[in-house]
């Protein structure tokens, strides 16, 4: 059986022969792809080298504010999944290809000169393999960013969005049973996809009332960037640019 840092090196190869030479898009797939590249605006690169930063993070986290914060320092274009996916909604299709519109939409960025931001959790093993396969026949160099920050403030971010009716197109246009407004909506869908999600990212302690913690990774984090504390994070941020920029 392989270990974590074997199946992260040797996942990559399978995935490029078995998934992407056979990865076909429907009429409608390839509508919602095109639809989606005419909207990037690609910035130039500051670095010397083209650079993918995928972030790892759940809702709440800060991981978008934590994307456009390091893209304005490293000339990057931000890919947000969210903004592929609902495409993939204006058409009727499911999201099962929005990770390779994603990836198509990177190596398009960097083949024009930029590097790019992908603003969707890279926790899955499969999707990190994916990505680092078209990074590398890119020529592009590839790092994991995760921000994280404390679970209130995960959930107070989303109330208070909802409080000054900042409709998501993604999660406002759901599915739910919630029979709320659009706005408590989104809120209701973001607080069921970060508890979905939160298992991937952390561990219960059942000790002095219980809390949660950050999971360890098997695989290298570029930088961990603590969004909890609103005059810290950007200093975090900047140092992970600088190290960018040097290298």
């Amino acid at each position: 059986m392989l270990n974590a840092d074997e199946t992260e090196f040797i996942l990559p190869h399978i995935i490029g022969v078995m998934v992407h030479k056979h990865e076909k898009f429907t009429k409608k797939e390839r509508t919602a792809q095109d639809a989606f590249m005419t909207k990037l605006d690609i910035k130039k690169r500051k670095t010397e080298k083209p650079v993918i930063v995928a972030i790892i993070g759940i809702v709440g986290s800060g991981k978008s504010s934590v994307a456009h914060e390091l893209a304005k320092r490293i000339g990057a274009t931000v890919i947000e999944g969210d903004d592929i996916r609902v495409e993939l909604r204006k058409q009727s299709e499911c999201y099962e290809k929005s990770r390779a519109i994603i990836e198509n939409a990177a190596i398009e960025v960097v083949k024009q000169g930029g590097n790019v931001i992908l603003d969707s959790d890279f926790v899955d093993k499969k999707k990190r393999a994916s990505i680092r396969e078209k990074a590398r026949k890119a020529g592009a160099r590839l790092v994991f960013v995760r921000a994280h920050c404390d679970v209130d403030v995960m959930v107070g971010r989303i109330l208070t969005a909802t409080y000054h009716n900042r409709v998501d197109d993604f999660f406002g246009g759901a599915k739910s049973k919630w029979q709320g407004n659009e706005q408590s909506k989104g809120a209701a869908v973001k607080v069921r996809e970060m508890w979905r999600r939160a298992p991937h990212h952390y561990r219960w302690i059942n000790q002095g009332g219980g809390k949660w913690v950050l999971k360890k990774f098997p695989f290298a984090i570029f930088a961990e960037i603590d969004t909890t504390d609103p005059d810290l994070w950007k200093r975090k941020v900047e140092k992970c640019a600088k190290q960018l920029l040097m290298q």
